[in-house]
């Protein structure tokens, strides 16, 4: 069956989610995420796109655009995951599809939309329960919300929507329960590819380096595969570590 047309958006305006296969970590470390955000403006100031907004999660990312035509919108994602898609392979050692097929992208037609959208993208990391939009450190909430910090976004557009940066950071401030292509954050790998993952994430030859450790790096390894989203129970399953330990952890 041939897929639906993308929706074209009169404003030009976009809301996009890059997904990581199978809801698999796209991003390892701080210098992934730098990558990344790197070539989003470089791709964005090539193709002259707004970028209005991001936030990069585990697994995927939410990006708003603006001044984007439909048929410039593709070829900016297309740029932007191959890119990266490469540095990411040739950096880890892995071959095959980061990211899952067809990114998903709704049109932002009015003002009000925009706005809830805008608020839903920056408070991604505190609906995840993972901390404040405040000390979130990749997305765009300090670029819009401190004078002081250097910024690629276009925050003088996003200024014209509320009057003042103020009167926008107080609107970010309003909780939403609504959801805008909402995207489950949990992973969904089977404990075959989860060992591959975990081996890969960790930088260990093999699981049973765990076992030899410190139990200090121990407690930090298993925080870091919850902060992944891998279950206690999966952990627990390719790990060997009890249940409890993971969960104190």
């Amino acid at each position: 069956m041939a897929r639906k047309p993308r929706k074209e958006a009169s404003s030009q305006i976009y809301h996009i989610i890059m997904r990581g296969n199978n809801k698999q970590s796209i991003f390892f470390d701080d210098n992934d995420r730098n990558f990344f955000i790197n070539r989003l403006f470089k791709y964005a100031s090539q193709l002259e796109i707004h970028v209005y907004a991001y936030c990069l999660m585990q697994n995927h990312v939410h990006i708003l655009l603006g001044h984007t035509p439909k048929k410039i919108l593709s070829l900016f994602v297309q740029k932007l995951a191959t890119s990266y898609v490469y540095h990411f392979n040739h950096r880890y050692d892995c071959s095959g599809h980061l990211f899952q097929g067809r990114f998903k992208s709704e049109p932002v037609e009015d003002e009000i939309y925009l706005k809830n959208v805008l608020r839903y993208i920056l408070r991604n990391p505190e609906n995840a329960g993972i901390c404040s939009m405040k000390t979130y450190t990749w997305s765009s909430y300090r670029e819009l919300t401190q004078t002081t910090t250097a910024t690629n976004t276009k925050k003088d557009f996003i200024y014209s929507l509320f009057g003042s940066q103020h009167e926008l950071k107080n609107f970010l401030e309003i909780p939403d329960n609504q959801n805008y292509m909402e995207y489950e954050n949990k992973p969904t790998l089977n404990d075959d590819n989860a060992r591959i993952f975990i081996l890969k994430l960790l930088k260990i030859p093999n699981l049973n380096i765990l076992r030899s450790v410190s139990v200090e790096k121990q407690l930090n390894y298993l925080q870091l595969l919850k902060k992944h989203h891998f279950s206690i129970s999966q952990i627990s399953r390719i790990t060997g570590f009890p249940r409890k330990i993971i969960h104190e952890a």
